[in-house]
């Protein structure tokens, strides 16, 4: 039973670092008011660069570089068609998602089925070998790849750029009050475009994650809709950097959870009163492609609560979150 445990502990976190990332990057983007809803379509962008680069090259940090790079670039798309021409940002999203869906199916077919050696699990350099024996989450927390570390590494740097720095506390009062920003001599386009390329450079290195570290090989839709799932973790976390952790780790345990379930034989035995009634809805809420549906049964419940919320007034999303600014205009 430990073992278990300390399996699905261990899959949980591996799970979580995609989506850790992923959510880092759409907060940043919506706290200076603008929506990406094409975190799916750039992620896999990431995923496929960095792959080929580490194929090609041999080398899997140079591959991780390369996909922060392309995911940095390809968000520049949305961020001329929403900042500049002030497009509707849900729309562009979209557009973003099909389009990188569209190139790395097309561009990435030779590649699949393909795979590497990816980013290798290390302990902490001095004290890694001494926590790696703590019960459960030793291994989980102690001994991981070095996008792991680097996930939850960035969730207080992350806190720490919005809200102890000037740059971010600019960043944040533009997606508040543009035109107060604009007043007091924040720059409001170059503070979106720099939130909309971080978002995007974090997108990479999420695809990158799961090309590299997660699954090695490249397959055509490998995000499996992570990306719609970063886009309700930032709903669910409110909009604060330490909630997104805590968010993706429930996501990522609902997927350690179905690769788990695999393996388990849960049946109640005949002299458990009503057995004969629970086993079948036991085999169906553990049926393991039952299971792979619960992350997004998850994220349907966060929209809802979103809906609940807004109509409450208890949303704590930026004020100026969907709203296209232009000086000219006002």
């Amino acid at each position: 039973m430990a073992g278990l445990v300390t399996g699905l502990a261990n899959a949980t976190v591996n799970a979580s670092t995609v989506l850790i990332l992923a959510g880092l990057g759409e907060l940043i983007s919506e706290r200076a008011g603008v929506l990406n809803l094409g975190v799916e379509g750039i992620m896999l962008v990431g995923a496929l660069s960095g792959f080929v680069t580490a194929f090609v090259t041999g080398s899997y940090w140079l591959g991780f570089g390369v996909a922060i790079l392309a995911g940095g670039l390809i968000s520049l798309v949305h961020a001329f068609l929403c900042i500049s021409l002030n497009s509707d940002q849900a729309v562009s999203g979209i557009m973003l998602t099909l389009l990188g869906t569209g190139l790395t199916t097309y561009f990435g077919n030779s590649w699949s089925g393909k795979s590497i050696s990816g980013f290798p699990e290390r302990t902490l350099p001095l004290v890694g070998e001494y926590l790696v024996e703590i019960p459960i989450l030793g291994t989980a927390l102690f001994q991981s790849t070095v996008t792991d570390y680097a996930a939850l590494l960035l969730v207080p740097v992350v806190w720490l750029f919005l809200y102890r720095t000037n740059i971010g506390l600019e960043l944040v009062s533009v997606g508040e009050d543009p035109e107060t920003a604009d007043t007091m001599g924040v720059d409001v386009f170059k503070m979106r475009y720099l939130a909309v390329v971080l978002g995007g450079m974090f997108a990479g290195a999420a695809g990158a994650h799961l090309s590299l570290a997660f699954n090695e090989i490249w397959s055509a839709s490998m995000t499996s809709g992570r990306g719609w799932i970063a886009v309700a973790l930032v709903i669910f976390a409110r909009w604060r950097p330490e909630r997104i952790l805590l968010g993706a780790y429930l996501f990522g345990l609902f997927n350690a959870l179905q690769l788990y379930s695999q393996g388990l034989d849960i049946t109640l035995g005949t002299g458990v009163p009503l057995a004969g009634l629970l086993n079948p809805v036991l085999n169906f809420v553990l049926n393991p492609t039952i299971m792979s549906t619960y992350p997004y049964i998850v994220t349907l419940l966060v929209l809802v609560l979103t809906v609940f919320r807004a109509e409450n007034r208890e949303l704590a999303q930026p004020s100026a979150l969907v709203q296209s600014y232009s000086r000219e205009l006002d």
